[in-house]
């Protein structure tokens, strides 16, 4: 066995934990935007018109903003995959996701009641491809379903057979490199661990102390060498 196999264990030890430290999430916040393309009766009375029709007007406002881990982020080739949105410490429910469509307006956020799917932010190949997100409501005494898959969203109402099938609205979201705005760095609240020391080394620091582990070990091995000479 080698003399060294002690030391270079540690090195791997000492990566490895450096490895991980660098692994932690970065939370990034960014908000989004999009279109109403088509409205019916059902739309209207729900405070909802056609973006291009009253530009500017809260009617045909479509936006929010979420919360996301940008080290889930995918690489390019990768295809269309949804990270799941999650709770984060120190973020409220509206932080992480909200988002509101038409003057009246219709507004959700992460964790309501009566969601059904998601939320989840889509990536096409590494870049914004929209959302995933269904969550059922009921206004004036009709029962509704937002759906939203990737750049594409409805709102449909039931039918007599009690399926959402009736249009009330659809629109899209703006999607590819320009999707996400005002992008900025979330630092979330500590949470406190007797586990864990008071202070952590940087993983540059890690990576420095295994390299003197092992150079230590290979002055001690000189040593010995010339003594048994």
């Amino acid at each position: 066995m080698s003399k060294l196999s002690g030391p270079t264990s540690i090195l791997a030890l000492v990566l490895a934990t450096a490895s991980s430290a660098q692994a932690l999430p970065i939370y990034s916040t960014a908000n989004f935007s999009g279109e109403v393309t088509n409205v019916t009766k059902f739309g209207s009375d729900l405070g909802l018109q056609k973006t291009n029709t009253c530009s500017g007007c809260p009617e045909g406002f479509v936006g929010g903003h979420l919360l996301f881990d940008a080290n889930l982020t995918p690489g390019a080739g990768s295809g269309i995959i949804s990270v799941p949105l999650a709770s984060v410490a120190g973020a409220s429910n509206d932080l992480i996701f909200d988002i509101i469509l038409g003057g009246n307006p219709l507004e959700f956020y992460f964790g309501d009641a009566n969601t059904q799917d998601g939320p989840a932010i889509q990536f096409k190949n590494g870049v914004f491809n929209g959302l995933d997100f269904v969550r059922d409501f009921s206004l004036n005494g009709h029962s509704f379903e937002l759906s939203m898959q990737g750049k594409n969203w409805d709102i449909k109402t039931l039918n007599s057979n009690g399926v959402y099938s009736q249009l009330a609205a659809s629109g899209h979201l703006n999607i590819g490199n320009a999707g996400l705005t005002h992008q900025q760095v979330f630092m979330p609240t500590p949470e406190p661990s007797a586990a864990l020391p008071a202070s952590v080394p940087e993983p540059a620091t890690l990576a420095l102390l295994g390299l003197g582990f092992l150079g230590l070990a290979a002055v001690h091995r000189r040593r010995r060498e010339l003594v048994r000479y």
